[in-house]
């Protein structure tokens, strides 16, 4: 009878009723936030994953559609003459700021502009001109676009500030998720080699496999993009602590200075341009230029921002302050680390550091994840429609 008992227990299948070792508490809790973290954040997670993979080519997508224009004469900048263009054709907006970026848009000034009593971006709207010729090349506002719309979606779920929030918190949620399947993932590893797929245990034990194999491929992939997906959603926080410290005590500062006429300051935006250029570090150049007078600069100062040609300095932000009555720097700015974090890390989320390649391996990553996290559903509501056909069963996954 004892040798009949033992081959018995030996034939015994994965669904048994006989009570498998008890797991520990600490296995217990990683599993139920494992589960739970990952349910909650699916269908937000799945948007996320199927707009971050139309992102990623977003510059590929704009201009096939034609969406930002280029420049068909690649002459010496007439960067006065386009500011002349801009106030002779939308005399009824203002400059919020001006953008050169000879890398994406060789050629070409991007300006931001918006309405006269606006400090902030919320209704501004893109300008594009061309540097050569100093004629209007178009206008758009930046959430109309096919991407642009995705964008949304993607940052805000169409809901401002209280949407990125939101992103912040399915985040966090993906990343309970990501921290816990390694712990419960480290026992599976005990008994089944890494990397195998059981085809001939059932559609369950298969799908299983794939699941744990795949998410152990991408975890690392999953853990950067989940981080700087959090920081992105918390960018708001992070410039609004900035404006209540830094950029309060720059204002402080120079609040006992004459405000300048932020529509047409005495100093023009090409004067604080050479300004700045003059005293650049070698190999960086101006990319963009914030006018006075918005929620991120002084009322009497520019803001202009330098950026690296390569590496690393192409990500980092240098800020300049020059004060617009006299086109004279007054201060190099310091941006918190916390500052310069946010901006490294959304070509990092997007996948915009190594060009295509990069991209295209950020893209099957995307979609990789896409199939665990609907099959990761599929193996909780398949595991309770078993539980409910047999009650007594004890299901044991590995």
């Amino acid at each position: 009878m004892r040798i009949t008992h033992i081959f018995t227990a030996l034939r015994a299948s994965p669904m048994t009723s006989v009570p498998p070792s008890a797991p520990s508490r600490w296995f217990r809790f990683n599993l139920w936030v494992h589960r739970w973290a990952s349910l909650a954040a699916t269908v937000p997670f799945l948007v996320l994953c199927l707009t971050g993979t139309v992102l990623i080519f977003h510059e590929e997508i704009d201009a096939l559609l034609g969406v930002v224009p280029t420049s068909q004469t690649p002459t010496q900048a007439r960067l006065a003459e386009c500011m002349e263009t801009l106030a002779r054709e939308l005399p009824d907006q203002r400059v919020l700021s001006v953008g050169l970026d000879p890398q994406n848009h060789p050629g070409v000034m991007l300006a931001v502009v918006g309405p006269p009593e606006d400090t902030g971006f919320d209704r501004a709207r893109l300008v594009y001109l061309d540097l050569g010729t100093a004629r209007l090349l178009g206008n758009q506002e930046p959430g109309k676009s096919f991407t642009g719309m995705v964008l949304e979606l993607h940052a805000n779920w169409f809901l401002g500030p209280a949407g990125e929030l939101i992103g912040a918190l399915i985040a966090l949620l993906v990343l309970a998720s990501l921290f816990s399947s390694v712990v419960i993932y480290k026992p599976f590893m005990r008994k089944v080699t890494y990397g195998a797929v059981r085809k001939n245990r059932g559609a369950r034990v298969f799908q299983l496999d794939l699941h744990n194999f795949i998410g152990a491929i991408i975890l690392g992939w999953a853990l950067v993009v989940s981080v700087t997906g959090l920081a992105l959603g918390l960018g708001k926080v992070a410039f609004g602590l900035w404006q209540y410290t830094d950029l309060a005590t720059l204002r402080q500062d120079f609040a006992h200075e004459a405000p300048v006429d932020y529509r047409n300051p005495p100093a023009k935006v090409t004067e604080a341009i050479a300004a700045v250029e003059a005293v650049a570090k070698p190999g960086f150049h101006v990319t963009s230029v914030l006018y006075p007078g918005t929620e991120f600069t002084t009322p009497r100062h520019y803001g202009v921002l330098l950026n690296g040609s390569t590496g690393l300095d192409a990500k980092l932000l240098d800020v300049k302050v020059v004060d617009a009555q006299t086109g004279k720097i007054v201060r190099d700015m310091k941006l918190p680390p916390y500052l310069q974090a946010l901006y490294v890390a959304e070509p990092l989320h997007f996948g915009d550091y190594g060009g295509l390649p990069l991209k295209i391996l950020w893209s099957l990553c995307n979609l990789l994840t896409l199939f665990i996290t609907a099959n990761g559903a599929w193996l909780f509501f398949d595991k309770r429609r078993v539980r409910k056909l047999h009650p007594a069963m004890e299901w044991s996954e590995a």
